[in-house]
């Protein structure tokens, strides 16, 4: 076996496997090496959200269990629900472990080395190359990707301060009988104030549903109560087959650096999930696939690397998640204005996620302020607002 390569990736999932896919097309060596045996599950409500598909390059429709081209979002404390429908789908459903395993099968085919059950214990920096020591003998690479999730180990060997706000979240497969799961068919169910400050979710897939909920305070003690509550609204309280799976979410990234010693922080290593809903697969692709190319254009230099990468994130990345966060904020800390948000502007709300979710707008685009949310999601102020951009605006984010 080859010990020695350009580039050595750290985890199988969208991040790792779409940046070795990139490599290896560059003609680049590389080797991704996965902890797990493979296909290996991964803990996920497997929603696979229209920007998703649209950035991936390549076709994993066989892999989809059900395309969801209706969201519903319920406000639960004040019974109050709304619904939006596209002719493309707004969710696609599929399980992590055939997704993450045909693009890494894509990757292989491509002339990536793939080593499963090859667990990371130690990396090492010298001058020009990274040596990675794992169960089963030391590899060298001229730069390494971090592609391995929340709990990177490899992030932890750089000895960066871990700046990420993790947040907790469950996750339920399960099982109900045919006639309760074909009244899920076709529609991606959000729904809000349940934990207090997080939501709660429903993905139908072919034969089961994926059941889950997270929340935005890092200690919520009573997440499981949240579900058994949860799953009761369902009328799935008596269903007696559920896999259970917990796991944690960035939902704030690092400050950085996202690229020291040689080693690329991609996906949850380096923070990049959406802070409002807390999907990752979307960054997780768009990071991987940035890292690649900075190693393509930087030609393997280790200035050059740094300076595309480090622009790529800052640029295309950072913001949205800037600007995110603070639609965050007000939806789950502060009761009152999530209150009158969803009374008020519940329907806006709705589509103006859908578009994010969708590909079509960005957090950004919506320009968010704290001062109103009226101003936030209106597009009639979105309109006048280009003729003011050129005024002092300190509210602005």
């Amino acid at each position: 076996m080859n010990r020695t390569h350009d580039v050595i990736v750290v985890g199988s999932g969208p991040a790792g496997a779409c940046a070795a896919w990139r490599l290896a097309k560059a003609g680049v060596s590389v080797a991704v090496l996965e902890k797990a045996a493979l296909p290996r599950y991964k803990t996920c409500g497997g929603g696979l959200v229209g920007r998703v598909m649209q950035m991936l390059p390549l076709d994993v429709r066989h892999v989809v269990e059900q395309d969801c081209h209706t969201a519903q979002l319920n406000f639960l404390p004040s019974r109050l629900s709304f619904r939006t429908h596209r002719p493309t789908p707004i969710v696609s459903m599929t399980m992590r472990s055939r997704f993450d395993f045909a693009i890494l099968s894509a990757a292989q085919e491509a002339g990536v080395a793939v080593h499963e059950r090859y667990a990371v214990e130690h990396v090492s920096f010298h001058d020009d190359f990274v040596t990675v020591v794992t169960n089963r003998g030391a590899m060298q690479a001229r730069f390494v990707v971090a592609a391995d999730g929340a709990l990177s180990t490899v992030a932890r060997k750089m000895r960066l301060a871990d700046e990420r706000t993790l947040i907790p979240a469950l996750e339920y497969e399960v099982t109900v009988p045919h006639d309760r799961l074909d009244g899920f068919h076709g529609t991606a169910r959000f729904d809000f104030g349940l934990p207090s400050q997080g939501y709660a979710w429903a993905f139908p897939k072919k034969h089961h549903l994926s059941i889950g909920v997270l929340s935005m305070a890092q200690r919520e003690s009573d997440l499981k109560q949240s579900m058994r509550r949860y799953l009761d609204l369902l009328g799935c309280g008596s269903v007696t087959q559920i896999e259970r799976h917990g796991f944690v979410i960035p939902i704030r990234p690092q400050r950085g650096p996202f690229i020291e010693n040689r080693i690329l922080l991609v996906g949850d290593a380096a923070g990049f999930a959406d802070p409002v809903t807390g999907e990752g697969i979307s960054f997780a692709i768009r990071s991987g696939l940035m890292a690649a190319q900075a190693l393509i254009d930087g030609k393997l230099y280790e200035e050059s690397v740094r300076n595309a990468y480090t622009g790529s994130v800052t640029e295309a990345i950072l913001p949205d998640l800037r600007t995110g966060r603070v639609l965050a904020r007000l939806l789950y800390n502060f009761p009152r204005t999530r209150s009158w948000t969803f009374s008020q502007l519940g329907q806006r709300l709705c589509e103006a996620v859908t578009d994010v979710m969708a590909g079509k707008r960005q957090y950004r685009d919506l320009r968010l302020k704290p001062r109103t949310l009226l101003q936030l999601l209106s597009p009639k102020w979105l309109r006048s607002s280009a003729h003011r951009s050129a005024r002092p605006r300190h509210d602005r984010v």
